[in-house]
C-alpha cells in the first residue's frame, strides 16, 4: 500500500474555484433561450373561495404564458405525501381553491426576462375570503423509557419548567433555484436545483409530471448552504419542469432573498413543559414532558423529528424513566424543515437546561450533578431502553473533565466573587449521527490511471471532493491526485439518500472505503491470474501490477483494466446510527444595563470518531459553533399574531458575523471506537451546533445567578430585550 491518506489534514480541493468566482450554481444556468418564472404568493396567512385571474399579466411585455392550478400540466397537482398515512391535507404544487400560508404559490408567469416575469406576477388579480387562523393538532407521538409515573411518584426532589426555543430559518448563502430543461425528442428532463437530495427531486418532479424515474436527470452542482432547509423538492421545481416541457425551452427560476426567507423550510419553534426528577443527591430518576410543536401548513418531510428531539433528551445521562410527548400542530408557515441538528438541539436545550435548574434546586454544583449521571466508558455499548437505541462507545466523564479544566471554573468563581458580570455554562450532548440507510458508490479505474469515484450524495460545504478522494486513496492504494470526485448527479449511482443527520462521513465514507477496497481486490485478482503469481506477491501502482522481486514480471495498468475496471459497493447502516459526544463550556459576560451578552471564550471537548480530515473537522467545529450561536442568541423568524411573516431578509433576521464569533472555539480532540461501523468514523456536521443554545443560556443564567438575579433564562435566542426584560421583571418583582 502507498502513504496513509485518512486521517491528514489536507486543504479542500473544492474551495479554489468557489474563492475564485469560478462556482456552478443553479442560478448559473442561462443558455440561449432560457424562460424565466417568477411565482405569484398568496401574501396573506389564511383565506379560501380562492380565485386567480392572470388575464392582465398575459398582456405584459415579454410575458410567454401564466397559469393557476390545474394548468401546467402535472399528473399530479400535489406533492408527494412524506407519509405512509394518508394526509387530510395535501400541499398543492399551486395552491387550489384556499391557502394555507402566505408563502403559498397561487399562480406562476414565464417571460423573457426575469424582470418581465416579476412585473407580470405583480398584474395577477388574486381574491381570497378571509378564515380564521387555526392552529389544528395532529396525533400525538410519546416515547418512553421505563415507568415515568411510578418514577416521579416516589422521587423525593421535582423541578419544572416552561422552555422555549424560537423559529429559526436555514438563512443559507445562496437562495432556493432551479433550472429545468426539457427535450422533447428524447422525452427527458434534465434539471438542476440548489438541494441536498438529487434523488428526492427526481422522484418528485417524476411523479408529478407523469414520468418514470429514468427519463428525469436531477443534478446539483455547487449549492451555496442548505443546512438542511434546501433538502426536499420545492412546488417551484416542479413549476419549472412542467413549464419547460409546456413550452419546449428551457426554464430558470431563482428566489429572491425575502421570498426564500417566507417559502423555504423553518424550524424549532418548539414550547417545551418538562419536569425533571432526581434523588436527595442529584442522581436522576425521570424526566417526562409535552412539546409543543408548529409544523407548518402542510406536513413534510420535516415532521419526522419527533425521534430526535425526544432520543436527544437523554443526552449523555442514565435515564431510569422517561416519558416525552409530543404534539405536533400545523401553523401559518412554511413546512418545518430539517435544520442544523434537525431536532436534537430541541431535545439537548431540555435536559441540559432541566440539569441547571436541578442543580439550583438542591444547591449542588451543575457540574457535579453531571458528573453523579453520566453513563461510564465501562458501560459500553450502552442500551438505552429508548427503542432500539444504543450508544456505540465514548467517554463521557473525561469530556467533561477536559471541558471544565479549559474553561477555568475556579478561576471564573472567583473572578465572579470579585463582582465580575460573568458566568459559566456546561452542556453534555450525545449526538446520532447517520440516518441508517443504505448508501451505494462505485470507483472506476481507467487506463490512464485516472480512479474516478461516483457518489450521489449531494455536498453543500461538507468536503465531499476532499474527504471521499481521502477514502478512496486509502483503500485503493492510489495517489490522491489521480482520484477524482462526481457527486450530486442522479445518473451516476442507483440511489443516494439526502445529504443530512452528520452522515456523509459514516454512511459515505463507509461506502466509498468498500467500493475502493473492491477494486482493489479485482485489479490484484485480475493480475493474480495473468502473471501467475499469488496476490501477497504482487505490487500495485498507478502504473500496473508487478511482481515483488520480479522486474520483469509486470502488467501494465491498461491492459489490466481495459477500457475500465468498475467495482460497486454498498455500506448498509441496518438503521443504526453511530454517536459523538461532546461537552461544550462557555464563558459569557453580561451587561445588566443595555441586556448584552459577549461570549469571552467556548470550549468542545468532542469525540468525533476517526477523523478523516483533521482540517475539515475543525473547520464543521467551528462552523457549527457559529450556527448554534445563532440559535442561542440572535436568529429568530417572527410571525405577526395573524400569521404575516416579518423576518424575510437580512435587515430582520440576524445571523452571526465575524464580530460576534471573535471567540473562537477551543477545541480538544478526543477519540473512542465505534462498534457501529468498520471504519469507526463518526459525523461532525451539527456536533459544534446541537448544545451550543443550551451552554449559552446556562452561562447567562450562571451570570445573573452570580450578579443577584435569581431568574430561570427559559427561552432562546436571547436577545438583549429578552435578557433586559428577565432582569428588571426579577427586580420589579422585589
Amino acid at each position: 500500500m502507498s502513504e496513509t491518506w485518512i486521517g491528514r489534514a489536507l486543504r479542500r480541493r473544492e474551495d479554489p474555484p468557489l474563492l475564485q468566482g469560478q462556482g456552478r450554481y443553479a442560478g448559473d444556468n442561462h443558455p440561449p433561450g432560457t424562460v424565466h418564472i417568477a411565482v405569484r404568493r398568496a401574501g396573506v396567512p389564511r383565506g379560501g373561495g380562492l380565485t386567480v385571474d392572470v388575464s392582465a399579466a398575459l398582456a405584459m411585455p415579454g410575458v410567454i404564458g401564466a397559469w393557476s392550478a390545474g394548468q401546467i400540466g402535472l399528473a399530479d397537482d400535489y406533492m408527494p405525501n412524506p407519509s405512509s398515512q394518508p394526509l387530510p391535507i395535501r400541499r398543492p404544487v399551486l395552491a387550489r381553491g384556499e391557502i394555507r400560508f402566505e408563502g403559498d404559490a397561487v399562480a406562476v408567469v414565464a417571460a423573457e426576462t426575469d424582470y418581465q416575469a416579476h412585473d407580470a406576477v405583480d398584474a395577477i388579480e388574486v381574491e381570497l375570503n378571509p378564515v380564521a387562523n387555526e392552529a389544528e393538532a395532529l396525533p400525538a407521538r410519546t416515547h418512553r423509557i421505563g415507568e415515568a409515573a411510578q418514577a416521579f411518584e416516589r422521587a423525593p426532589v421535582k423541578v419544572r419548567e416552561r422552555l422555549r426555543m424560537g423559529r429559526i430559518c436555514g438563512a443559507a448563502m445562496e437562495p432556493r433555484a432551479a433550472f429545468a430543461d426539457w427535450d422533447d425528442g428524447k422525452q427527458v428532463l434534465l434539471i438542476k436545483a440548489s438541494v441536498g437530495g438529487v434523488f428526492g427531486l427526481r422522484d418528485t418532479v417524476a411523479r408529478c409530471l407523469g414520468l418514470e424515474p429514468a427519463q428525469v436527470i436531477a443534478l446539483a452542482e455547487d449549492v451555496g448552504g442548505s443546512f438542511g432547509a434546501k433538502n426536499p423538492a420545492y412546488p417551484e421545481y416542479v413549476m419549472a419542469a412542467a413549464i419547460s416541457r409546456l413550452l419546449k425551452r428551457p426554464v430558470l427560476w431563482v428566489a429572491s432573498r425575502s421570498e426564500d426567507g417566507h417559502t423555504t423550510g423553518q424550524a424549532h419553534s418548539a414550547d417545551l413543559d418538562f419536569e425533571i426528577a432526581s434523588d436527595q443527591e442529584g442522581r436522576l430518576l425521570g424526566l417526562r414532558g409535552k412539546v409543543e410543536w408548529p409544523i407548518g401548513a402542510y406536513f413534510g418531510f420535516g415532521a419526522f423529528q419527533d425521534g430526535s428531539i425526544s432520543s436527544h433528551t437523554m443526552s449523555a445521562y442514565r435515564m431510569p424513566a422517561l416519558e416525552i410527548e409530543v404534539q405536533p400542530r400545523y401553523s401559518d408557515s412554511p413546512p418545518v424543515g430539517f435544520i442544523r441538528g434537525g431536532g436534537r438541539p430541541v431535545g439537548n436545550f431540555v435536559i441540559e437546561r432541566m440539569v441547571d435548574r436541578l442543580a439550583r434546586r438542591l444547591g449542588l454544583d451543575p457540574v457535579e450533578v453531571r458528573r453523579r449521571n453520566l453513563i461510564l466508558p465501562s458501560e459500553m455499548p450502552y442500551t438505552t431502553g429508548l427503542g432500539t437505541i444504543v450508544y456505540d462507545g465514548g467517554d463521557y466523564p473525561r469530556l467533561l473533565d477536559l471541558a471544565v479544566e479549559r474553561i477555568g471554573m475556579a478561576a471564573v468563581r472567583e473572578r465572579q466573587r470579585a463582582g465580575e458580570p460573568i458566568g459559566v455554562g456546561i452542556a453534555m450532548c450525545v449526538e446520532s449521527t447517520g440516518i441508517g440507510m443504505a448508501e451505494p458508490s462505485r470507483v472506476v479505474v481507467l487506463p490512464d490511471g485516472t480512479a474516478r469515484v461516483f457518489v450521489g450524495s449531494t455536498p453543500q460545504g461538507q468536503g465531499h471532493q476532499t474527504f471521499v478522494a481521502q477514502v478512496v486513496a486509502d483503500r485503493l492504494g492510489w495517489p490522491i491526485e489521480r482520484v477524482e470526485v462526481r457527486a450530486g448527479d442522479t445518473r451516476d449511482v442507483a440511489n443516494s439518500m439526502v445529504t443530512a443527520g452528520s452522515r456523509s462521513a459514516l454512511e459515505l465514507g463507509n461506502s466509498v472505503s468498500m467500493s475502493a477496497a473492491a477494486a482493489r481486490k479485482s485489479l490484484l485478482e485480475k493480475a493474480s491470474e495473468q502473471l501467475e503469481a499469488g496476490v501477497e506477491d504482487l505490487v500495485l501502482t498507478v502504473e500496473g501490477v508487478g511482481v515483488r522481486g520480479v522486474p520483469d514480471r509486470s502488467l501494465p495498468l491498461a491492459e489490466l483494466v481495459g477500457d475500465g475496471l468498475e467495482a460497486t459497493a454498498t455500506w448498509d447502516s441496518k438503521g443504526r446510527p453511530a454517536w459523538a459526544s461532546s461537552c461544550q463550556a462557555a464563558l459569557v459576560r453580561i451587561d445588566v444595563d443595555t441586556g448584552g451578552v459577549d461570549v469571552l471564550r467556548y470550549v468542545i471537548a468532542h469525540d468525533s470518531g476517526r477523523p478523516i480530515n483533521p482540517l475539515t473537522l475543525e473547520g464543521q467545529l467551528h462552523g457549527g459553533y457559529a450556527h448554534g450561536l445563532g440559535y442561542a442568541l440572535f436568529e429568530e423568524a417572527i410571525y405577526s399574531r395573524d400569521g404575516n411573516f416579518q423576518s424575510s431578509s437580512f435587515l430582520d433576521y440576524a445571523i452571526v458575523s465575524a464580530p460576534e464569533i471573535r471567540a473562537e472555539p477551543e477545541l480538544i480532540h478526543t477519540e473512542t471506537a465505534s462498534t457501529q461501523n468498520p471504519e469507526g468514523f463518526r459525523g461532525v456536521g451539527e456536533a459544534g451546533t446541537i448544545a451550543v443554545p443550551a451552554a449559552i443560556a446556562n452561562a447567562i443564567e450562571d451570570a445573573l445567578y452570580a450578579a443577584g438575579h435569581a431568574v430561570a433564562v427559559d427561552e432562546v435566542p436571547v436577545t438583549p430585550m429578552r435578557l433586559w426584560q428577565l432582569i428588571h421583571s426579577q427586580a420589579s418583582a422585589r
